[in-house]
């Protein structure tokens, strides 16, 4: 469709010498670069449907309401009809592109119960110091020799001075 509107721009467009009233070369070209802007749209997609029918569409409208009233009739026709068809055939398929939307049924929750754990206590052994008890020493008694009854301590041993 896009080569049908290109092929009517081509056969009535502004050239030097045109054979009857013909569109003017400025608008020739808008509507060129219109054209192109549109093929150019649907080619990056993305938004695509939105900016021909809101930036597109109405700024064609706009060159093919303006062109001169010297415009021949049919030529004129022919440009409004190839772009209506084309904008036609943009709704159409912008409507084809529309995402689908589908009933979706909500699934049923499942309850999770969280495990309940119980934490295991530990319970710190006991350690009881033992008492040590020092010991008493007991310092050894002194024993004072003592000597046999009846010995008055001369017991027959050498003692100083003795000789012999």
């Amino acid at each position: 469709m896009l080569l049908v509107a290109a092929a009517w721009l081509a056969a009535g467009c502004g050239s030097d010498d045109p054979p009857a009233p013909s569109i003017p070369a400025s608008s020739a070209q808008e509507l060129e670069a219109r054209l192109a802007e549109v093929q150019r749209r649907f080619d990056v997609g993305g938004g695509a449907c939105a900016d021909i029918t809101n930036d597109s569409q109405p700024a064609v409208e706009s060159i093919l309401s303006s062109l001169p009233s010297s415009v021949n009739g049919d030529v004129r026709s022919a440009l409004e009809e190839s772009f209506d068809r084309l904008f036609e055939l943009t709704a159409e398929q912008c409507k084809d592109e529309e995402p689908t939307t589908t009933e979706t049924v909500p699934q049923t929750d499942t309850e999770t119960v969280p495990t309940e754990t119980t934490p295991t206590e530990t319970t710190p052994t006991e350690t009881t110091p033992t008492e040590t008890t020092p010991t008493e020493t007991t310092p050894p008694t002194e024993t004072t020799p003592t000597s046999p009854e009846g010995d008055q301590g001369n017991g027959g041993g050498a003692g100083p001075g003795d000789q012999g």
